[in-house]
């Protein structure tokens, strides 16, 4: 675990997106900052003084500086994964902290992935200042913190029963949002009266089973049109469980602030290596 204090300790420097040329091993050196990899496909094989890392899909894995790191063996032809470098600043309030495991699982990896996307893309425009590039690593290390703070709304710790039943409404939801769903279709499915589960979903979630459907559904489409940029955003509507495309273009807009065209472009700007 590393800890960290946030948000005036970190000094961002620069970052990317490295897709495998399917040959080629990380080179073996000693950097005088932190490093995030987040991988997005495909596995890594990474190793930091005596210890090995095989980071998976959704898996964020944190280098400290001054430790010699590594690959372990040539890149898998599949993997994708997004870099950033920073260093920490000394800070006169050491008891505001975040605790970073060296390998974690994002909890949110769209979001995660739109965060790497707006650093990168500023970036590459020439319009990331030093304090919007620290808040957005800032960002990113709240999503990694291993104790658990800052949890996605919409994904609360469970309580009891009632926290099963509205964990069992998110994991329908999670394997049903491409299909036309409804309050009543998840009720049956849950084998609950509707009324009465979506009296327990608003208390513990601060929104109605309709609202969590649609977070749902637009969090894939964020996903999509970051992940391909050449499918069409009618297509990615109706994959995410949209049957008009005018009604997704709204709803996008809604929980966004932003056109799904407006995303894209925001987003697409993106430095690759290959090495």
């Amino acid at each position: 675990m590393i800890s960290f204090t946030l948000p005036d300790t970190i000094e961002a420097l620069n970052g990317g997106l490295f897709i495998s040329p399917g040959f080629g091993t990380h080179a073996v050196r000693v950097i005088d900052s932190y490093e995030l990899l987040f991988v997005t496909q495909g596995s890594l094989d990474f190793f930091e003084g005596e210890r090995t890392y095989h980071p998976e899909r959704d898996q964020v894995l944190l280098l400290q500086p001054g430790i010699l790191h590594g690959g372990l063996r040539p890149y898998r032809p599949d993997l994708n994964f997004y870099w950033a470098h920073f260093r920490l600043r000394p800070c006169a309030s050491p008891d505001e902290s975040l605790v970073i495991p060296a390998v974690s699982t994002a909890r949110d990896p769209e979001r995660l992935t739109e965060l790497f996307c707006r650093f990168i893309s500023d970036q590459e425009s020439r319009i990331l200042d030093s304090c919007s590039a620290s808040q957005l690593i800032a960002l990113m290390l709240c999503i990694l913190d291993g104790r658990g703070r800052a949890r996605p709304r919409g994904r609360r710790r469970p309580v009891a029963a009632r926290g099963d039943l509205v964990d069992a409404v998110h994991r329908f939801i999670d394997g049903a949002y491409r299909t036309p769903i409804s309050t009543s279709s998840v009720a049956r499915a849950v084998g609950f009266n509707a009324d009465y589960l979506e009296r327990v979903f608003r208390r513990r979630e601060d929104m109605s089973i309709v609202d969590a459907i649609h977070q749902k559904r637009i969090a894939m489409a964020r996903a999509s049109l970051n992940s391909d940029p050449r499918k069409n955003i009618n297509e990615i509507a109706f994959e995410c469980g949209y049957a008009d495309p005018g009604y997704f273009r709204r709803m996008f807009r809604r929980l966004t602030g932003l056109t799904p065209r407006e995303f894209r472009s925001l987003y697409a700007r993106t430095h690759i290596n290959t090495h």
